[in-house]
């Protein structure tokens, strides 16, 4: 697949073929009539671009389908093995690197540990477990590379504009990664991660409008509408950790500058802090005798905040998607218990909460997929970059 201008024939080749690579998705393994029914191409145009794409590794031919008359069908599916894309989650502590197939399967893992947080240093950890892992894997050839970091991201000019966990600002760490592997990557933040995780494999979701939210270290906030993954202005869409707390008791100051963001009372870095001020031992889990007031307070916060948002939404769903550390049962109690009793005057239906537990490997799965989309959109929230041909091979 190549990228086209605007208005030009390699434009409308490159929507044509991510129609067909979606259809096949969705309803694979498919017959080329089936296709040329649902994308209203011309049988010839799809017989064309099938060619194409099984040419490119994109697709392969799998069962012969029989019919009452004519030639039989071969039916056609997206391919298992060859083209594979790279997913990292990046930490303070460490990166977590997978390979997925075209179906979204994960073939390979990696974890590496970061010896320090300075961009370069975890530009080249990154490229060493992403190319660690395509050499394990024989006959393989990276697409691109989806990278989920905590924090405010930029994801059309590939910069970190602000992360408090990696203590980041205005990193490019794009043409950083760009430079060590050679191959097209698409940053994301957290809560980006978790709803691409959850929406491109799962066609009831196709059409509906969710609030997801990353609760860890950091906070982060995806807003889906229709489906998609809605940026906003500049990409500023989901700001949700940076939000002041107004009725705080005392000011907490946060790692961006502000005052008493709700980052300082309800992530876990906040909560941390706040125990460390009161003299609790250092890693004490969060559901352990003596840290109750900090961790309901902390859930009393988190659980307003979500109802604002989503009131001004109307999402039809809310999935929280909580790190092990802090979504032990009484934070995850007391989150939901005060979500619901924001809604208790509304007119309008309260939306279902949905708690999940969200681990580095399924963040750097969903950095893939954010990648991985980007063979099927063919709409206008495409992002910037596309997929093109293959360029690492092993």
């Amino acid at each position: 697949m190549s990228r086209g201008r605007a208005g030009s024939k390699a434009l409308i080749r490159e929507i044509n073929e991510a129609l067909v690579l979606d259809v096949v998705r969705g309803q694979g393994p498919v017959s080329r009539a089936e296709i040329t029914a649902r994308t209203g191409l011309s049988a010839a145009t799809v017989t064309g671009i099938t060619g194409s794409l099984i040419g490119g590794g994109y697709l392969v031919e799998t069962d012969v389908v029989r019919g009452t008359g004519g030639r039989p069908a071969r039916l056609v599916d997206l391919a298992q093995d060859g083209l594979v894309i790279a997913g990292v989650h990046v930490s303070a502590t460490e990166v977590v690197a997978v390979l997925v197939g075209l179906r979204g399967d994960v073939v390979r893992t990696r974890r590496a540990q970061l010896r320090s947080t300075e961009p370069e240093v975890v530009a080249r950890a990154s490229a060493r477990a992403v190319s660690a892992l395509v050499e394990s894997h024989p006959g393989s050839s990276l697409m691109g590379v989806g990278v989920a970091v905590s924090g405010v991201v930029d994801q059309a000019g590939g910069q970190v504009r602000h992360s408090g966990a990696m203590g980041w600002q205005d990193v490019p760490l794009g043409d950083l990664l760009a430079q060590e592997i050679g191959t097209p990557i698409l940053l994301d933040n957290y809560a980006n991660a978790v709803a691409m995780d959850l929406l491109l494999f799962d066609d009831t979701l196709a059409r509906s409008d969710l609030l997801v939210l990353s609760i860890g270290v950091s906070l982060g906030a995806s807003v889906v509408l229709g489906g998609k993954v809605h940026r906003g202005f500049s990409g500023s869409a989901g700001g949700f950790a940076h939000s002041q707390v107004s009725d705080a008791p005392a000011k907490r100051q946060c790692h961006c500058g502000a005052d008493s963001c709700l980052e300082t009372w309800s992530s876990l870095w906040g909560v941390r802090g706040e125990l460390d001020r009161q003299g609790t031992a250092e890693g004490t889990p969060l559901d352990a005798p003596g840290t109750e007031a900090v961790v309901l307070d902390a859930a009393r916060h988190l659980g307003v905040a979500i109802a604002n948002s989503s009131k001004l939404i109307g999402p039809e769903r809310v999935v929280v998607a909580y790190s092990p550390e802090i979504g032990v049962p009484p934070f995850v109690e007391q989150t939901q218990a005060s979500f619901i009793e924001q809604y208790a005057h509304e007119n309008s239906s309260r939306p279902e909460l949905q708690p999940a537990t969200v681990e580095p490997m399924s963040l750097a799965r969903g950095a893939a997929y954010g990648l991985l989309a980007q063979l099927f959109a063919t709409d206008s929230d495409r992002q910037p970059l596309r997929i093109g041909q293959p360029e690492m091979a092993r």
